[in-house]
């Protein structure tokens, strides 16, 4: 079957109940392109990016239908973690990664090298995608990626005690550093969806790879963070985002964080940012990431970038009105920047 049909598969949402369970159905039935035929659209259950056996929905379109502007989602019924109110897969729209444990760094992994030397290279094959986090290093009481700088990497060719991998090391990675494997989503385009009520996070997305999201906003939105690209991302695209917080602040029940990338590779957010948050617009552990034309006030923290980010930043933001701090690059990150900011307007 084609990942396209001729035509998207037109979903008329119930505006009283949860839709979740619905969108999840059509996405398994092999749906890839799907337009949401009315204004409200509650999600109370987490609408997973991938089959059952977590091999990613790659190729996903989710926008309204014709003559339908944006689609409000309601999330409010997903919630939050009952112990952990900051715990990121209680969003309305998820995809994890499908992370597994296979090995662990015997050398330094240097920077501008395509060979990495493992602990086992039989647990990994040709084709392979792997992560490699500096935050976990010790295998195998902890074989997964805990959140800090990483990279994620293709399998070209794998040799006794080592890979071949596809592209450069940025980054250089301490021995015992976990090697992973994982499973990215690639070229999803999410686009008019406006998140309201409160989950942990409205749209999630760990290990996406060419993927667009447009036009992403919030109203009356409580959750932690509206938008969020999680660890192991690369040459992703936000664009026109903006996230409407009611409770600016970095307590685990309040609006923590606006449009958000954490651990990306060449990523870029334009025309976006938020408002009454934590932090409006932020990247963390990224490289070579650029917020472009951010718009961003009224936060604790407008624009910010954090934990060991290398050769990344802001051009251009607008930003106006800080609780705190207009800007703040961490000590820790290198070669960052923050370049001509302008009045919010």
């Amino acid at each position: 079957m084609p990942i396209y049909r001729d035509t998207p598969y037109v979903f008329t949402p119930d505006p009283e109940n949860d839709n979740g369970p619905r969108i999840q159905a059509l996405l398994k039935a092999g749906y890839r392109w799907l337009q949401i035929n009315g204004t409200e659209c509650p999600i109370g259950t987490t609408v997973l990016l991938n089959r059952d056996d977590n091999w990613p929905y790659s190729g996903q379109i989710i926008e309204p239908a014709p003559g339908i502007d944006k689609v409000t989602i309601d999330c409010s019924g997903v919630g939050r973690h009952p112990d952990q109110p900051s715990n990121p897969s209680y969003a309305a729209i998820d995809y994890q990664g499908n992370v597994r444990p296979a090995s662990y760094l015997t050398a330094i992994a240097h920077v501008n090298t395509t060979q990495i030397f493992v602990g086992d290279s039989s647990q990994y094959t040709n084709g392979d995608w792997i992560v490699i986090s500096d935050a976990s290093t010790d295998f195998p009481n902890m074989p997964l990626p805990l959140d800090g700088p990483m990279e994620v990497r293709q399998v070209i060719f794998v040799l006794a005690g080592s890979l071949i991998i596809n592209r450069v090391i940025k980054r250089e990675h301490p021995l015992g550093a976990i090697v992973a494997k994982c499973t990215p989503i690639q070229n999803v385009y999410i686009r008019n969806l406006e998140f309201t009520g409160n989950a942990t996070v409205g749209l999630h997305m760990h290990y996406a790879q060419q993927c667009v999201l447009e036009n992403i906003t919030s109203v009356d939105w409580r959750g932690r963070c509206m938008l969020l690209l999680d660890n192991g991302g690369e040459n992703n695209l936000i664009l026109d985002s903006y996230c409407t917080g009611t409770e600016a602040g970095v307590g685990p029940e309040q609006n923590a964080w606006g449009v958000v990338v954490e651990g990306q590779d060449s990523t870029k957010i334009v025309n976006s940012g938020g408002e009454r948050c934590g932090n409006g617009a932020a990247m963390t552990y990224s490289i070579d990431t650029v917020f472009l034309n951010t718009r961003a006030r009224l936060n604790t923290v407008n624009a910010a970038v954090t934990f060991a980010s290398i050769r990344s930043g802001f051009l251009r933001p607008e930003i106006d009105s800080p609780l705190a701090l207009d800007t703040y690059i961490s000590d820790d990150s290198v070669d960052c920047y923050i370049v001509n900011p302008q009045p919010f307007s």
